[in-house]
């Protein structure tokens, strides 16, 4: 019998150059503009590994970045899908969006469309990226970057802000208004690095005060509707007799505030006259609910045209490019907050 012999194969000559196989197959093909150094280390790698492309492949003439996001129904997203949509247009780049889950299976099903895709890069935002994407990943050489996702892992670029000083200047913005007293509700621990980062900042900053956060006052949400999560959490900080129970509370996202709105509302008490209220992303309904929401910014928009542009500079072999990326992120005051009333309700 005879023996089978492996043929070269696009991802070994991608390997060998250090690009993607989307950007590789753009010199073989000639379907796109490359740097001219660029265009001779791959050219070079073709050589090197003896790669011959097949007559019968198709080339594919228009780049493709992966959008892989969570939880779309959160209004943060759109905004930030919006500036992906911007920056992949001025570059000639097409998207694909998945909508990713927390299910094996649907992790499952994604990873077997990418692997069938020429792609430029992949762009993460609202999930835990999973283990099999980090490996799949690895061996194709397909940049990936992740929005608001922090891990040190070469060649992995992460983009969003500075969660941990900007909740602890939130944290002092109610400090400043005599708030002793100020609790936190907390995304589950299975979040990973953006909830961690959340509740460090608000204890830096009472710390720093020489105040205490207390366990009590961090009321974590469940998974299932943000809003709904908020609505629950902010009762269960109610429910803490009023002399022990926070005067201010940061939510999560400002999605979560709104839940904690209601509850606080619905139990006969007011916003900002009982209960000071804090935000984060800056959605366009915070400026629209009663009392309009104090919240954390994050230039959503902006954050995705970085994606896009980092996915694209790091598939035409860019090495300089940083792994991090952190934004300012202002604190927005509108009128959810005000001086601790001694006397609530």
């Amino acid at each position: 019998m005879r023996k089978r012999v492996n043929r070269p194969t696009l991802a070994d000559v991608a390997k060998q150059a250090r690009v993607s196989t989307a950007t590789a197959s753009r010199v073989i093909h000639n379907t796109g503009p490359v740097s001219p150094d660029l265009r001779k280390r791959i050219l070079g790698a073709v050589a090197s590994v003896g790669y011959a492309p097949r007559s019968t492949q198709v080339p594919v003439s228009e780049a493709t970045v992966a959008v892989l996001a969570g939880n779309l129904a959160n209004p943060y997203f759109p905004e930030v899908i919006a500036g992906i949509q911007e920056e992949a247009a001025s570059y000639g780049i097409g998207l694909i969006l998945f909508n990713l889950t927390d299910s094996p299976q649907n992790q499952q099903q994604i990873l077997h469309r990418l692997e069938k895709r020429m792609l430029n890069g992949i762009i993460v935002m609202g999930a835990q990226p999973f283990p099999e994407l980090f490996t799949w990943r690895d061996q194709a050489k397909i940049p990936l970057v992740l929005i608001n996702h922090f891990v040190e892992k070469p060649d992995v670029y992460s983009i969003g802000i500075d969660m941990e000083n900007a909740m602890c200047r939130a944290t002092q913005y109610l400090i400043s208004l005599k708030h002793t007293r100020i609790g936190h509700i907390a995304g589950p621990s299975t979040w990973g690095e953006v909830s961690h980062a959340r509740r460090r900042g608000i204890e830096r900053a009472m710390a720093d005060a020489e105040l205490v956060f207390r366990f009590e006052w961090c009321s974590v949400i469940s998974p299932g509707s943000l809003a709904d999560a908020g609505f629950h959490a902010m009762n269960n900080l109610l429910s803490l007799p009023v002399a022990e129970r926070p005067t201010a509370v940061i939510a999560f996202n400002d999605m979560v505030a709104f839940g904690a709105l209601h509850a606080i509302h619905a139990s006969g008490l007011k916003v900002p006259q009982d209960f000071s209220l804090i935000g984060v992303d800056d959605i366009f309904v915070a400026a629209h609910c009663k009392p309009p929401l104090t919240t954390i910014d994050q230039p959503k928009y902006r954050i995705g045209k970085l994606a896009v542009e980092i996915a694209h500079q790091a598939s035409q072999g860019r090495e300089d490019l940083r792994n991090r990326t952190l934004l300012e992120s202002p604190l927005i005051i509108r009128e959810s907050c005000a001086p601790h009333n001694p006397n609530p309700n």
